[in-house]
């Protein structure tokens, strides 16, 4: 409760409910199967899965794709801060599309 509390008013801007943070987390930092497991376990409109999914399509398993970034030689900040705010771009875009 507390983290969908925190997160409420950003993800409103995305047409999210605050308990879609939990997901982004869950997707951000272990995988896309434990992002799905949430989202099951919430109660959300056609809509809000397809923002989630597009946003995670973006940014999922942040930590183990970063690390391969950074051992081919690519910043890993750069590929979390692109990777972010595409995500966030997309999340934006398509609530105002959907």
């Amino acid at each position: 409760n507390m983290v969908s509390s925190l997160f409420a008013p950003l993800m409103s801007f995305m047409g999210l409910p605050g308990e879609a943070a939990l997901v982004l987390v869950l997707g951000n930092a272990v995988n896309l199967y434990a992002a799905v497991g949430a989202m099951a376990s919430l109660t959300l409109t056609v809509k809000e899965i397809s923002i989630l999914a597009i946003m995670l399509s973006f940014s999922h398993s942040l930590l183990v794709e970063t690390a391969l970034a950074k051992k081919i030689g690519v910043p890993a900040f750069k590929v979390v801060t692109v990777r972010i705010s595409l995500a966030i771009a997309a999340g934006l875009a398509f609530n105002m599309i959907l």
